[in-house]
């Protein structure tokens, strides 16, 4: 009983809240797929801060427009050759902008939690019980 207690307890938790968004990224750059990975090994890389590059994560000058449109002063950041591999937001609500910081995931779960509706939340919180319920009418069929 337990295992079921425990199973329906999680799934009766408030979804966590939506970090908010930081910066803007174009439709074309956003995903909740995680950060895109920079090796800086061959050579320096410039990072897009702006968000709005068409070759994204490195900057295309893209700011510059962008810049005047918003009113922003966003300059690509250069990374050395042999830094470390960098981890590019794609999601644009990361604090620690250009980087990513994980709030992708806290997205991602909301997303999903959203979809579970109709059939799939029905399929979720009863196929956990089927089990139950065979094992509850097979004791039965032998006590009788």
């Amino acid at each position: 009983m337990d295992i079921l207690f425990n199973y329906y307890s999680n799934l009766t938790k408030p979804l966590p809240e939506a970090p908010p968004k930081e910066w803007d990224i174009s439709e074309q750059n956003f995903s909740l797929n995680g950060p895109i990975p920079v090796n800086s090994s061959t050579g320096d890389k410039w990072i897009c801060r702006c968000g709005q590059s068409k070759n994204y994560p490195y900057c295309d000058g893209s700011h510059t427009k962008h810049n005047e449109d918003t009113g922003l002063n966003d300059s690509p950041l250069k990374v050395e050759k042999g830094s470390e591999t960098v981890y590019v937001c794609r999601c644009g609500h990361s604090k620690d902008k250009p980087f990513c910081d994980g709030a992708h995931s806290i997205l991602k779960t909301i997303e999903i939690e959203k979809e579970n509706v109709g059939i799939k939340a029905f399929i979720r919180y009863t196929f956990p019980l089927i089990p139950f319920v065979f094992v509850g009418l097979y004791i039965k069929k032998q006590l009788l």
